[in-house]
């Protein structure tokens, strides 16, 4: 396809994509990365010349704080993608963000077993929302999350996957959001996949695209992890310390500042929950 359309926007060549390895302390760690198709890559402090292959010994925090700047976490891909339509018609049709980073959870038993790596991702995601901190509608800028998913991915072993999204209320034009998709890899490690759609036109195919491209990005993810952590995780399954909660309590905006969000309206239908008036999709990003 030449040119993309309204409904079928073109974006990044995927066939294209570079393969990103690293060896993480004995764990292999190997994905794809399309290439980005935006001017935007280099904005910030991100760095366009990140490193396709790696070899890194996770326990050592000295090394973690010199790769990332931060003491719990460092980046191992960013990439910008634009989603064109016929030029000089409608040439951008929304776009997306990829980003790939390994974190580092030193006061949390044990992200191994589920009850502790959901109470770390809690925390994690609550630092989007602070009741009584400031007016009501700043209170409410973002929501999350709007699912709890869990899933296995096909190359990554018996690690578990948990999804979901914060939606952004910030956006004039279309909508913004993030998906969030994590695993523990070691009693304190963590791998953090995030999708960012810039803005999301209802009735385009945005939407279906970044879908695409999402479930290309999570296909190709492969995990070898060293046997010690292998024989761990086996035994907890045994234990039942494995298991996720299925649903999680999802933020109610029930008393969130109408006047402010009146072109969304909330369903009880979890797959679809929040959405514009008339302009309902299918929010899931793992369908079995």
């Amino acid at each position: 396809m030449l040119f993309g359309t309204v409904k079928n926007p073109k974006g990044p060549n995927l066939s294209k994509s570079n393969r990103v390895s690293y060896n993480l302390s004995g764990t292999k760690l190997n994905f794809v990365k399309p290439p980005t198709n935006s001017s935007m890559l280099g904005i910030g402090t991100i760095r366009p010349d990140l490193p396709l292959d790696l070899d890194l010994n996770i326990y050592s925090l000295e090394k973690f704080k010199q790769l990332s700047d931060i003491d719990w976490g460092f980046l191992l891909a960013k990439e910008f993608y634009q989603y064109n339509g016929i030029p000089l018609w409608s040439p951008g049709i929304g776009g997306m963000a990829f980003s790939a980073e390994l974190r580092r959870a030193i006061k949390f038993p044990n992200l191994l077993e589920a009850a502790h790596y959901e109470h770390f991702i809690d925390k994690d995601i609550k630092g989007y929302y602070e009741p009584g901190t400031g007016s009501s509608f700043d209170e409410w800028l973002y929501l999350f999350p709007l699912f709890w998913q869990t899933f296995r991915l096909p190359k990554t072993g018996d690690l578990q996957w948990v999804a979901y999204i914060v939606q952004n209320f910030c956006c004039d034009e279309g909508d913004r959001f993030t998906y969030y998709v994590r695993s523990a890899i070691s009693a304190e490690h963590e791998l953090l996949f995030s999708f960012s759609a810039e803005t999301d036109e209802y009735d385009s195919g945005a939407f279906a695209l970044f879908k695409k491209i999402v479930r290309f990005i999570l296909n190709n993810i492969e995990i070898t992890l060293v046997n010690s952590i292998e024989k761990e995780i086996k035994e907890l399954e045994k234990t039942g310390l494995r298991n996720f909660s299925q649903e999680k309590p999802i933020c109610h905006y029930d008393n969130a500042p109408k006047d402010k969000f009146g072109n969304y309206e909330l369903l009880k239908d979890p797959c679809f929950y929040f959405t514009k008036i008339g302009k309902t999709i299918d929010r899931r990003l793992w369908v079995d």
